[in-house]
């Protein structure tokens, strides 16, 4: 996880701590940039999108759940967008249907997605 803002503010370093929890293991990663402009990374992006999430409760709402209908759904409805190659985007959702989550990682998911 790369915050590139300094941000002691606990609700980004909560959203920063799903997205590596959630797109950790995908290759080869992914920039985003959250509701108040901070700017991240997880992993190693090639640099060829970047996820743009526009609110916190979009943010709640779509991680708050493995449906990836929701994420669809808000990209539809501009509350999250894709900046850049859209389908180096897709190919990294097709790797997250296969990314296992247990029960310690969910209670993580849901204990951050509180804080936000």
């Amino acid at each position: 996880m790369d915050v590139m803002k300094n941000h002691t503010d606990s609700r980004i370093e909560a959203a920063a701590s799903i997205l590596e929890r959630i797109f950790g293991p995908a290759q080869p990663g992914i920039r985003y940039r959250l509701w108040d402009g901070t700017e991240g990374r997880v992993g190693n992006p090639d640099g060829s999108f970047t996820i743009v999430i526009r609110d916190r409760n979009t943010f709640r709402r779509t991680f708050s759940s493995q449906n990836s209908k929701l994420l669809a759904e808000a990209f539809v409805e501009n509350r999250l967008d894709i900046e850049g190659n859209l389908f180096a985007c897709l190919r990294i959702a097709n790797q997250l249907e296969k990314v296992p989550l247990g029960w310690v990682d969910k209670l993580g998911l849901w204990f951050n997605l509180r804080r936000i």
